[in-house]
């Protein structure tokens, strides 16, 4: 993923004064934090979960890469930009990016690995069908790449 990249989904954080360590910018592990609940409003723009129905949302993370590429201070507007990159048996890649605004300025970036889940059987299952469509009715066709 390069500064390119195209998002058709992006999430504003609040940087919280909480958030920041010793030195003053915003710590590596509150950028788990952003990219949670960049996640969840993904998953809810998308249609594959509602935050008000109670339901959970049927996906656990398996794997994170970030590249910091530029601290964070408080007192800065950053969102996080969120796109499906690939669709598999059993997994959804996500790519993220936390940008700098008003410039869009990269201040790190990612993939996340999310895995689809039955919480009553604590397993993996098969990623539904109606969330590959969902997903790539969002994303327009042109990125969530599919394999069976």
């Amino acid at each position: 993923m390069d500064e390119t990249t195209q998002y058709h989904y992006y999430y504003p954080i609040d940087i919280r004064y909480s958030d920041l360590d010793p030195q003053g910018h915003v710590n590596n592990t509150a950028y788990l934090t952003y990219l949670e609940s960049a996640r969840l409003g993904y998953y809810e723009a998308v249609g594959i979960w509602d935050k008000h129905s109670g339901e959970k949302t049927g996906m656990v993370v398996a794997h994170i890469d970030i590249d910091y590429l530029a601290p964070i201070f408080f007192g800065q507007d950053i969102r996080v930009g969120i796109r499906a990159e690939r669709i598999g048996t059993k997994s959804l890649t996500l790519g993220f990016q936390i940008e700098a605004l008003p410039e869009g300025k990269p201040m790190a970036r990612g993939r996340s690995i999310m895995v689809a889940f039955d919480n009553n059987t604590d397993t993996s299952r098969i990623f539904p069908q109606d969330w590959r469509k969902k997903i790539n009715i969002f994303e327009k066709g042109t990125e969530a790449n599919e394999t069976a």
